[in-house]
This record gives structure tokens, C-alpha cells and sequence, in this order.
């Protein structure tokens, strides 16, 4: 026994207790990166001014990339995702004029390449080349959106699409032209490239003429990547079911339009919801166009963060992420950050941030668009809802939209505004640029116009619901809930819950007042794209009509 408590003993002991406590804290630092990674997203109110060299303002927009970059890494970020067209201009004059700034993106599914090691050869791409130091510098993995372009070869179209019209001819240019997003990981290397199926008011622009879902393997979890409208058709979910993704990252440049189903922060949260995906969203800032609304969602968990406020300034944002979505496990120990990024600074927001949003969104066309604090957005006929107003502060309700029926059951301490709940079935034209098939039902603070009930919806309320029940039979799994609060802020997620089927319900005392709540099931077999089966861009002839008929400004404009 002596010889076994010796000093000899007791220092090999000693080591041995070292040892095995490293490994058990090895062990839990292992554990716990498997629970949870760290996300960013930056919300970019990009340099756009027409009077700079046009080479010049994806380098000075890069500026603000690379300063986002480094305070991520520094904040421990493992992934950032940027929003899309961050880097050129708002508008831009024509395709020659994007042939001289965009730049030829390899294949990395052809080629191992990485610009930032690469310099030599690639020192004439200096967009692809300082995200991929962005990412190798700050050890981070980045996702970008660009402008890519590729050489129209018409043998080698042809082979390739035998039964399509692409087949016949390439553009008088003779490139094909791709609203892009691109992938590099944490050493640089390009490793993935996504080129968007869906463009909205992008005339440059050209659709691939194969779609193919894009995957990254990441130590912290499987990503797929999508552009902005894409998100609301079904190739967006299916994607999903490609084993083990369960994030994806959503660079995008929306605009907001009424109903708030087509609101970019509602929308995020309920898509991330009904998918049962991480979503991460970098959004534009440019609220002249209702273009806001960035966050970090998990589907048991809801935001995890996220700004909507049209104020004019750019924002990161930078979250703990569950690595399996459905997780209960809390991954905010480290709580969530928020930064505006200006004046070459990353200056940390303390607290809630200030909404300047006013009573409404502004319809009418803008004359100023250096305006950045007024908040436009854009209303979709809603000739095909039938409504009913709320005039008691409790009540039943149900509407029946053929099939299709809806229910609400709530109880309010007051009814001095105006609320209505509305149910439709039908196929909902936006703009005539595409259909979308849905069944939707809603409770939302509005205004009615020249006797059409709800016609103007509000952005604040002080109405206050105890409880809120809205069932509907929908014949689709792909239901997306919605749940705001006054202030265009979303209601936080413990006072609402969603059984994904056909429910959603609201129970709380003297929570915040409520805007809005309802659900949407997607219907996707009626949808009908007509741009992309016409193949042919609408045109924008002013600013005037890109606010006003603008709903997912993508990455070129025609400008006649």
C-alpha cells in the first residue's frame, strides 16, 4: 500500500487525473460543437451609386464584406451568408454593361480551385478571389451571390438539351448570364455553385436550362442554397429531401407586399417551420423597396435572431445554430449579436434595436429613393378572399372558400380597430408574372378601401388577444404559420404554438398586441410560372414601376 501512495505514484496519478480531465473536457467541447454551430448573416445597404465606375462598386461593396467577415470570425462564427446582388448596383444599364463587371465562375464540381492560394491565376477575378480570402483569412465558410456568365455554345446546347428551345440559339451575345450563388469553405476552395431557377423582374438574366439542387458537407451539418423567390416553389423543398440537410442558406433581395404572408421576415420563419430546416437569411437593406427582413431561424425554436427595421443601415447578425433542428437543447448561452457595420466599423447594438416603422407601408411610387427610411411595399389583389370583420370580443367564426374551410375562435380585451379574418382557396395571381395555388386563412389588423374589406393592411396595433385558434382542413402538408406583433415584430415563440397539420393557437396573458395570424398550405401543383414559360422578362420602364410592381428584386433590371 505504501509503495502504491508513493510520490512517484502520486505524480503518475496526477498526470493521469490531468489527462483524463482533458479528455473529458475534449469531450464536451467536441459535444457540444455537435449541438450547436454559429451562423451570421449580413443585412447590406450596398453602395449603388450610378456615378461611380462601374468596375469600382462590387470592390467598395467587398469592403463591407470583408469588415462583416472579420467580426464574425471574431464573434465565432463558423458560416456567413450574404444577401443577393450585395455587391452591384441597384440597377443596371444592360447586359454589355455586365459582361464587363461580372465574372466567369468555374465549376467546382469540374475544377479544384481555390482564387485566395491561386493568385497568379486568378488575380483579373478579384470578386472570386477576395471571397475566397474572406473565407481563408477569417477561417469561415461563405456564401455569396454573384453574377456569373458562361459562353453559349449552340453544338454543345444542343446536346445537352435535345427536347428544349435553348437548343436553337444562344443569346445575340453569345453568353448565358446567371443570378449565382457561390460556396467556399473555411481554406477558400470553392466548393459549391447554385445558379437561380425562378428570376423576377431580371431581363439580363437567363434561366438554366437544367435545374440541379446544390449540397455542401460542412463540419457542423448538410446545406442546400437557394435565391430569394425560388424559396415559395417547390423545388425549394425538394430539395430538402436530399439525405441529412437540415439547413440551408437563403441569400436573397425581397419585396415586401401585403398580405404579411409575403412579408421576408414572416415568410422566413414560417418556410424554416414548416420545413423542419435551419434557415439562413441575408436580406438586402433597401426600404424604398420594402427590401428588409434578415434572421437565423430553427423550427422548434423560431428566430433565433433577426432584424426588420427600415432605417437605412447595414446589420450583422450572428447566432448559435442547433446542429438538428428540432433540438430543445438552448444554444443562446452565448446570446445572440447584433452589429451595424458603417463607416468602416462594426458597432455592437445594445438591447432592441428602435423601429422606425410607420403606422403603414407606403404605396404610392417613391420620388426620392435616397429616401432609405421610408418603407414601401406593395399590395396583392385580395379580389378572391372572402372576409369577415371582427365585431365582438369573442366570438366563432368559420368561412368556407369551397372545399376549403377555416375556422377562428378568439377572445380580445377590446375591438376598437378593425380586424378581419379571411379564407381563400383560390389560385393567387401576383402581377401576372406567376400563380400561386394555396389555401390560406388569416386574422389581421386592416382597413377597408372604397367598400373592399381589408384592402389596407396596418404595421401597428394595441389590440390585445387572450387567445387565438385558426383550424383549417387543407389537403397539403406544406402549411406555413405566421404569428406578428405589432411593429412588424414576430411573435415570440412561446406564446404560440403549430401542430404543422392544420392548427395554430395563441394563449397569453397580455402578450404584445397581435397584427397578425394565420396559416398558409402551399399548393404546388397548381402553380403556374408564367415568366418562365413565356421565358420572356417583364421590362422596367422607372424607378416608379419597380417600386410599385416589384416583388422580389433579384439581381439585374432593364431600365428603357
Amino acid at each position: 500500500m505504501k509503495a502504491w501512495i508513493s510520490t512517484t505514484t502520486v505524480g503518475r496519478f496526477g498526470r493521469n487525473f490531468q489527462t483524463l480531465m482533458l479528455f473529458v473536457i475534449f469531450s464536451f467541447v467536441i459535444n457540444a460543437e455537435k449541438e450547436f454551430y454559429r451562423a451570421a448573416v449580413l443585412e447590406f445597404a450596398q453602395l449603388a451609386n450610378a456615378s461611380y465606375p462601374p468596375a469600382e462598386i462590387p470592390q467598395l461593396n467587398l469592403e463591407v464584406y470583408e469588415i462583416a467577415g472579420k467580426t464574425a470570425a471574431i464573434n465565432g462564427a463558423d458560416i456567413i451568408v450574404f444577401p443577393e446582388t450585395g455587391l452591384l448596383p441597384f440597377v443596371k444599364p444592360s447586359r454589355e454593361w455586365m459582361l464587363n463587371v461580372i465574372e466567369d465562375i468555374p465549376d467546382p464540381k469540374k475544377v479544384d480551385v481555390n482564387p485566395c492560394k491561386e493568385e497568379s491565376q486568378f488575380h483579373n477575378l478579384t470578386i472570386l478571389r477576395r471571397l475566397s480570402c474572406l473565407a481563408r483569412n477569417n477561417h469561415l465558410w461563405v456564401v455569396a451571390n454573384v453574377a456569373d456568365y458562361t459562353k453559349c455554345d449552340i453544338n454543345t446546347n444542343c446536346i445537352r438539351n435535345k427536347n428544349s428551345e435553348n437548343c436553337t440559339s444562344c443569346p445575340d451575345d453569345g453568353y448565358f448570364l446567371f443570378n449565382t450563388n457561390i460556396v467556399f469553405n473555411r481554406d477558400g476552395t470553392l466548393v459549391a455553385k447554385y445558379n437561380k431557377r425562378h428570376l423576377f423582374f431580371e431581363a439580363e438574366m437567363n434561366i438554366p436550362d437544367i435545374h440541379e439542387h446544390i449540397y455542401f458537407d460542412t463540419e457542423f451539418g448538410k446545406f442546400t442554397t437557394v435565391i430569394c423567390f425560388d424559396l415559395i416553389f417547390k423545388e425549394a423543398v425538394k430539395a430538402l429531401e436530399e439525405p441529412g440537410v437540415l439547413n440551408i442558406a437563403y441569400p436573397t433581395y425581397w419585396f415586401d407586399h401585403t398580405p404579411l404572408i409575403f412579408f421576408s421576415l414572416a415568410l422566413q420563419q414560417a418556410w424554416s417551420m414548416a420545413n423542419n430546416v435551419n434557415l439562413i437569411a441575408a436580406n438586402v437593406h433597401f426600404p424604398p423597396t420594402g427590401s428588409i427582413g434578415s434572421g437565423i431561424y430553427s423550427p422548434k425554436i423560431g428566430a433565433l435572431v433577426y432584424t426588420s427595421n427600415p432605417d437605412g443601415r447595414s446589420k450583422l447578425l450572428i447566432s448559435n445554430v442547433p446542429t438538428r433542428p428540432n433540438s430543445s437543447i438552448h444554444t443562446n448561452d452565448l446570446e445572440p449579436q447584433k452589429f451595424f457595420i458603417e463607416n468602416g466599423k462594426a458597432i455592437p447594438i445594445e438591447g432592441e434595436e428602435t423601429s422606425v416603422y410607420e403606422k403603414e407601408c407606403l404605396t404610392t411610387v417613391l420620388q426620392d429613393p435616397e429616401i432609405l427610411t421610408d418603407f414601401r411595399c406593395s399590395p396583392v389583389p385580395l379580389d378572391h378572399y372572402q372576409f369577415k370583420k371582427l365585431k365582438k370580443l369573442e366570438d366563432d367564426i368559420e368561412i368556407c372558400d369551397s372545399n376549403f374551410c377555416c375556422s377562428l375562435s378568439y377572445q380580445a380585451e377590446s375591438m376598437d380597430e378593425e380586424y378581419f379574418f379571411g379564407v381563400t382557396a383560390q389560385v393567387t395571381n401576383v402581377l401576372n408574372i406567376f400563380e400561386m395555388g394555396s389555401q390560406t386563412c388569416f386574422l389581421a389588423r386592416c382597413e377597408p378601401i372604397e367598400g373592399k374589406a381589408c384592402t389596407n393592411f396596418l404595421l401597428k396595433s394595441s389590440t390585445i388577444f387572450r387567445r387565438v385558434e385558426i383550424k383549417g382542413n387543407f389537403s397539403t402538408g406544406q402549411i406555413l404559420p405566421y404569428a406578428i406583433d405589432s411593429g412588424v415584430s414576430l411573435t415570440k415563440k412561446d406564446k404560440w404554438s403549430f401542430d404543422k397539420t392544420h392548427m395554430i393557437y395563441s394563449n397569453s396573458n397580455k402578450q404584445s398586441s397581435l397584427l397578425f395570424f394565420g396559416l398558409q398550405g402551399r399548393l404546388f401543383d397548381q402553380d403556374a410560372d408564367i415568366y418562365i414559360q413565356s421565358n420572356k422578362a417583364p421590362y422596367l420602364s422607372s424607378i416608379g414601376h419597380l417600386l410599385t410592381f416589384g416583388f422580389c428584386l433579384s439581381i439585374i433590371f432593364v431600365i428603357f
